[in-house]
């Protein structure tokens, strides 16, 4: 008689391509560290601290000597000349094209501190975006969570419903020696035939959304799922249930660094109207060198110190201070909406665990007086005293009773681990 259950295991054996050789043990923190290991994302941190470096690198690089080779060929309507003529000395006349060649080297020497606000302005980008992959990375487990959960839920299930199965093949065993002996009528033993036959198409229906699970639980953590691999359902105890703080968020953390950011914008800003000091030396060749009344190509040289100061700009870094500040408080903004949403998400967990935990608390009363009945059922159909089908009016009322009383336990762990998620204390 379970032939086709036979079938439908092997089926499902088949389709999942595994062996049931060991069975393979998984653990909600081991899927999340496995998870993060394999996000793609988290590679990108490296890439970030590494395009700090080479971007700091770049900018520490103004205060390394700047050099540039320049050449330039003119020439000019009128040209210097001395209107005097002297008795017995010639003053040469000077060429109306010039030629030059010469080698510029600047030395930044004071610049207002703009390349150290430059710097920190690099390292809050770069904290922003590693705060951004960890935010990510929170987000994933917060999606193995859903989906871890959901896995355990088909296992409770998938265990209940073989047991309601065996339970039903034991009472058929029982009604078959009793139509062999004429005392019971075999269309019992067809309600009960049907009844097993329903559990074995809603198990062939769990076992392949269980199936999808286990491989996208596996595509996600990198690891070799199959039917075969069994989940650990994880108990999360005594809760701050009456705190809402939300400030280990990672998102909350980003909006603190995107403050910071901005302040240090609003800071590289003001040092544009400051004066900038530094040295050069200009080495050259060219006609007129230094000498403007010689016609000759000479070699020259200058050494000397420049300062720059830009102290009007018409209000120019002003307003692009005004708009970063209203950046701020754009941010201030979305941050109030952020906390005012995890407030109202907390709330609602924390009612949904209480709410769970007195539904379990009445599960534990109904599944015992469901077994009393049930039993009792039982003893009656061996003795003939009621139909298989009062008997699984009974039987099934006991079986949704333990469904109930499993998945309430699920959930419940899952809205205590949602609660510890939205606070952001999630590992």
């Amino acid at each position: 008689m379970k032939t086709p259950l036979l079938t439908l295991s092997g089926a499902l054996l088949l389709f999942c391509h595994t062996n049931t050789l060991e069975a393979q043990v998984l653990t909600l923190d081991s899927c999340h560290r496995m998870a993060v290991a394999n996000n793609p994302l988290s590679k990108q941190k490296i890439l970030f601290e590494e395009a700090f470096r080479l971007q700091s690198k770049s900018i520490g690089s103004n205060y390394l000597p700047q050099t540039g080779l320049y050449g330039q060929a003119s020439w000019q309507s009128e040209v210097t000349s001395i209107p005097v003529s002297l008795p017995g000395i010639e003053i040469p006349a000077v060429s109306n094209d010039n030629y030059k060649i010469y080698l510029d080297i600047n030395q930044l020497i004071w610049d207002g501190g703009s390349v150290r606000r430059q710097k920190e302005l690099e390292a809050s980008s770069m904290q922003i975006e590693l705060a951004g992959v960890d935010a990510e990375n929170y987000r994933l487990k917060e999606n193995i969570n859903q989906l871890y959960f959901s896995i355990l839920q088909s296992q409770a299930n998938e265990k209940l419903l073989i047991l309601a199965m065996d339970e039903l093949y034991t009472r058929l065993a029982v009604l078959r020696a009793g139509i062999s002996n004429g005392t019971i009528l075999p269309s019992n033993a067809d309600v009960l035939d049907a009844e097993i036959a329903g559990i074995e198409q809603a198990l062939t229906d769990l076992r392949y959304n269980k199936a999808a699970g286990l491989y996208r639980l596996g595509e996600l953590t990198g690891l070799n799922t199959g039917p075969e691999t069994r989940l650990i359902l994880p108990v999360y105890e005594d809760l701050p249930l009456s705190v809402y703080d939300t400030k280990a968020r990672p998102e909350y953390l980003i909006f603190g660094m995107q403050q910071e950011k901005i302040s240090r914008q609003i800071s590289l800003t003001g040092i544009r109207v400051m004066p900038r000091l530094a040295a050069f030396t200009t080495l050259g060749y060219g006609r007129p060198g230094l000498n403007m009344l010689s016609n000759d190509f000479e070699p020259y040289a200058m050494l000397g110190a420049r300062l720059s100061w830009k102290f009007w700009d018409w209000n120019q870094h002003r307003n692009d201070q005004s708009v970063l500040s209203v950046q701020q408080q754009i941010i201030d903004t979305r941050k109030e909406a952020f906390e005012m949403s995890q407030r109202i998400a907390l709330n609602r967990l924390k009612q949904e665990i209480l709410r769970i935990e007195n539904l379990i608390a009445a599960d534990y009363r109904i599944v015992e007086l469901r077994k009393k009945v049930a039993m009792t059922a039982a003893a009656r159909l061996d003795q003939g005293m009621i139909t298989s089908s009062e008997y699984l009016t009974e039987q099934n009322a006991l079986t949704k009773a333990e469904l109930n009383m499993e998945l309430h336990k699920i959930q419940l762990q899952q809205s205590r681990l949602n609660y510890i998620s939205a606070m952001g204390y999630l590992k």
